[in-house]
């Protein structure tokens, strides 16, 4: 059940309030005082916090910051002359304010109303498996970064799931036109400027008709500027004057045209390599708000949730219901050096292949059993580490070595040739 925290120093009224939305089937959370309040909050995630400006021990405001961030909404609670207060509550990361007196009926409608975005936004994030401390906090800034128009970076190596972070903070953005993805290294040096901001008519010898390009295709939407390391240095300039402006200019036209898209990018690359391939005015504005996701390898807790998710996608009528406990050991020792791709490529080859109701380790690649039994090598390899770990022992005599290897002398000087 999703809980709802009141701090509030009214005990009368906290209590009204707890029992009237406990009888509509929400539990709720009690603090009367600042200390209390900040406690409870740090225990225990809640998904809306009530909040009184007037606390006995401090004011509402300044502990305002940090609730915020311990929740997915705050509201505060005010009289009808402390709106001015309200105001300045919102600005500090308060959702929204109800004065007072409460009318009950009116708090819970708030409530419902912002319990049924949560599910709605908890729905559009189902693609991003995984309950790893990392995944949650990658989450949670999708929500916060959404919401905004600022640009988003996102940086991860290749594999682990950037497009879909981008494409779940377009969902999030309530933004109604396209989410345009654009791979910069598939585009050419030369047709970059044109693809990204079209052209007109006779723009150039076989411009025969005009193109709307890819920032008008977004409108109203999302671009994603996937590997934008790859962007050429002379269109970084004009980048950044569409972020300022709100403008493109296609070629061969004298007028801008008015353009509204959330920019989200991102790169395999890390901060000094972006540094070193972006002018630094484009790198501050497209980095101020950046979203990290970390390799496979360090959220192991992420990889059975991900092999189940997978396994529901490409069983299909094969009725298979999961992995062995040696595969599920395989899987979590191994380093997942191409991330979440190369473990959705894993299963959906290993769906084909199985003939079972369960994964075994003969359906798996050879690569990854291997990594399972640590690094094996061949008689070749072992012969010839064990004749010069003898040798070493007896200090370069051919013969004593010869003797302890149960091999002839000439034998030995073989092996060693």
């Amino acid at each position: 059940m999703k809980k709802i925290l009141l701090i509030e120093d009214n005990e009368r009224f906290a209590n009204a309030v707890k029992e009237y939305l406990k009888g509509k089937g929400l539990r709720i959370d009690l603090a009367f005082n600042g200390s209390e309040g900040i406690k409870k909050a740090k225990n225990e995630r809640y998904k809306i916090i009530l909040l009184d400006i007037f606390l006995p021990d401090m004011n509402g405001l300044e502990i305002l910051p940090s609730l915020s961030s311990e929740s997915d909404f705050t509201i505060i609670l005010t009289s009808g002359t402390e709106v001015q207060l309200a105001v300045k509550a919102m600005k500090k990361g308060a959702f929204d304010f109800i004065t007072k007196p409460v009318d009950l009926e009116a708090l819970y409608l708030k409530i419902s109303n912002l319990l049924r975005k949560l599910h709605e936004e908890e729905g559009k994030l189902y693609e991003i498996i995984g309950d790893s401390p990392a995944i949650r906090k990658i989450k949670s800034l999708i929500k916060t970064v959404a919401r905004g128009e600022i640009p988003v970076l996102i940086v991860g190596e290749t594999g682990v799931g950037k497009e879909l972070v981008a494409r779940a903070i377009h969902m999030l953005s309530g933004r109604r036109g396209k989410f345009v993805d654009i791979n910069c290294p598939s585009i050419p040096e030369n047709l970059f400027e044109s693809e990204l901001f079209g052209y007109t008519r006779g723009a150039f010898t076989d411009a025969l008709s005009s193109k709307k390009g890819l920032f008008l295709e977004a409108n109203g939407g999302t671009i994603f500027l996937d590997e934008i390391t790859a962007l050429p240095s002379h269109l970084q300039p004009k980048l950044l004057r569409v972020l300022e402006t709100r403008e493109v200019r296609p070629l061969g036209d004298t007028k801008n045209v008015k353009v509204d898209v959330k920019l989200v990018a991102a790169t395999n690359e890390p901060s000094e390599e972006l540094e070193k391939k972006l002018r630094k005015d484009i790198y501050y504005r497209i980095s101020a708000l950046r979203i990290e996701i970390p390799p496979l390898r360090d959220r192991k807790e992420d990889i059975i949730p991900l092999t189940e998710h997978f396994i529901n996608i490409y069983k299909k009528e094969k009725g298979i219901f999961g992995i062995t406990k040696e595969v599920e050991r395989i899987f979590l020792s191994y380093s997942w050096p191409g991330n979440v791709r190369e473990l959705k490529n894993e299963i959906e080859r290993a769906v084909l292949i199985c003939k079972g109701r369960f994964i075994e380790s003969h359906c798996i690649n050879e690569k990854l059993v291997l990594s399972g039994k640590g690094e094996l090598k061949s008689l070749k390899e072992v012969e010839k580490e064990h004749i010069l770990k003898v040798l070493s022992i007896c200090k370069g005599n051919k013969s004593e070595a010869a003797k302890i290897l149960g091999i002839s002398r000439m034998t030995l000087r073989k092996k060693l040739k």
